[in-house]
């Protein structure tokens, strides 16, 4: 009886039974990066919330946020809501996606200097999840003064931040670099 052993197995010196698989780590990366870029931009344009007061029905998606942000005064809560809710995640997954997908196909990313680094850097940036902690806190507050309609956004927007959250844990620097060196 033939025996399908992974080279990466932990199998028995006696028997040769496999005692415990290892999974590839680069494929379940690759896939939390792809996934996160497909989600990533219904869930920057598509409404997050809609506010109705008296007639005026007023939808809100990202960039709604900002503007509302740096017309209200807020320049620097602008600056800091664009740089960790829209351009460090998009970097973050585009790097991924790039990174992953050569070691994925067993070839050395061209640039894996930067592709590591950009990644290694932006994990503490990357706070899709305090934003949508940030949304809920002020549907509770604005419950009490106009009616809070949901928009299709938000739940994208969670799913983005959970995928955002595994991808981030997930990055492990020991089996990138292993990966890297077992590649062509």
């Amino acid at each position: 009886m033939e025996n399908n052993i992974g080279e990466h197995d932990i199998k028995c010196p006696r028997c040769l039974t496999t005692v415990c698989k290892k999974h590839n780590r680069i494929s379940y990366d690759l896939s939390l990066a792809i996934a996160s870029l497909i989600v990533y931009f219904p869930a920057m344009y598509l409404p997050i919330l809609s506010f109705k007061l008296g007639s005026q029905v007023q939808e809100g998606n990202m960039f709604f946020a900002l503007r509302y942000f740096f017309n209200g005064g807020y320049e620097i809560l602008s600056v800091i809501v664009l740089f960790t809710t829209i351009l460090a995640p998009l970097i973050y997954i585009t790097m991924s996606v790039l990174m992953y997908g050569a070691l994925y196909e067993k070839r050395r990313p061209k640039f894996m200097k930067l592709y590591y680094k950009t990644l290694f850097d932006l994990r503490e940036w990357v706070m899709l999840d305090i934003y949508i902690i940030s949304v809920l806190v002020s549907i509770v507050k604005l419950e009490a003064t106009a009616d809070v309609i949901y928009g299709p956004g938000i739940g994208i927007l969670a799913v983005l931040a959970a995928l955002t959250f595994l991808s981030v844990n997930a990055f492990t620097p020991k089996q990138v670099w292993r990966a890297y060196h077992n590649a062509h």
